[in-house]
């Protein structure tokens, strides 16, 4: 230790004698100074006590926040077409402004591949954090646990099994409550329009139907149609339902589905909600401007977007922060797709 003071006095000091002080390796010294790679506590507090006694003329703290700030956050959406990502992705924009912090966003195009491959850019962009919500269940894990190893990690709305914060909705208490009101309502059978892509809100809002109406009655548990989350789908779904034997009521995954759902119906002159009954999830415009407008259930989508953007700067400025998982309560906004206008239901009594 003497020789490595002597050296220290006579010449600036280097990494190699930071590193020879805390009885570390030159690359565990720059990871920890960095803050590029994660080091163990004890290897850390070594470093900086070395720096410190040594007189380093570099601030350590400083320096890895120099480098590793940039005021830039990454997010990652399945697919920016749907109605309500650009919904939470303006959320997140709006708290991030305030903030003074700039957004990079990439669309995975419902791919795990794309995925990865866009996740992998926003880190080599040198990003602070990342806002995913992830594509697949199983295939979008690996990439998202790499990335949540090396920033700050926020998984919104959809998730995988990855140790990082995650916000989302209660979506099984969301299909409970549409279903509880379309039961309301004197709906006896039911069928469920849904995704066959294996995300996490999808399996909940299935398992919550399942649950809800097994009970109740078989035949509508297991009347489940599994596609895609668009218009097109809820239109071919419709079709087979009529052609087979149409419920009282469809529930929808999402009101993209529901707007399929209920143009089918017209087509083959089925009253929405005289004949069926339609919920949709989301409630975003597209609810509102349904022909009837939707019963939907409503996801607090600004919330979910605020919330995120908080979760993920108290773990940029606090990396030691363990895992949080925060769950929205839903909403139902009832509509005429399930409960006719009061001038409706008076044209039926006079009938």
């Amino acid at each position: 230790m003497v020789a490595v003071r002597n050296k220290i006095q006579s010449t600036a000091v280097t990494i190699q004698d930071v590193a020879a002080a805390a009885g570390v390796s030159t690359a565990s010294v720059s990871r920890a100074l960095s803050g590029s790679r994660p080091v163990r506590p004890e290897t850390l507090h070594k470093v900086l006590e070395a720096t410190r006694r040594l007189n380093y003329q570099v601030n350590p703290v400083a320096s890895a926040l120099r480098g590793k700030i940039t005021k830039t956050v990454g997010m990652v959406v399945p697919d920016i077409t749907n109605p309500f990502f650009p919904a939470v992705v303006k959320s997140v924009e709006d708290v991030l402004h305030d903030l003074g912090m700039s957004l990079f966003l990439c669309d995975s195009s419902e791919s795990p591949v794309v995925e990865a491959e866009r996740i992998a850019a926003l880190l080599n962009r040198g990003v602070d954090g990342i806002i995913v919500s992830p594509v697949d269940n199983l295939a979008s894990r690996a990439a998202i646990a790499a990335a949540a190893k090396r920033v700050p990690l926020v998984q919104i709305d959809r998730h995988v099994n990855v140790d990082s914060d995650i916000v989302t909705v209660d979506h099984g208490a969301g299909i409970a409550l549409a279903i509880d009101h379309l039961i309301s309502i004197g709906a006896d059978s039911f069928a469920f329009v849904t995704t066959a892509k294996q995300s996490s809100i999808a399996n909940e809002r299935l398992a919550a139907y399942m649950r809800k109406l097994r009970p109740l009655d078989r035949m509508s548990a297991h009347r489940v149609l599994r596609g895609d989350l668009t218009v097109e789908w809820g239109r071919t779904a419709a079709l087979k339902l009529i052609d087979e034997s149409c419920p009282r009521a469809i529930v929808c995954a999402n009101d993209l589905i529901a707007l399929g759902v209920l143009q089918a119906l017209r087509s083959q002159g089925l009253k929405v909600p005289q004949d069926v009954a339609v919920t949709g999830f989301d409630d975003g415009l597209l609810a509102q401007v349904a022909n009837p407008p939707l019963t939907s259930v409503h996801q607090p989508l600004e919330a979910l977007g605020r919330e995120a953007v908080r979760m993920l700067t108290s773990a940029i400025e606090d990396r030691s922060l363990p895992p949080r998982k925060l769950r929205l309560a839903p909403s139902l906004s009832i509509r005429e797709s399930t409960v006719p206008t009061a001038s409706e239901t008076a044209g039926l009594s006079s009938n």
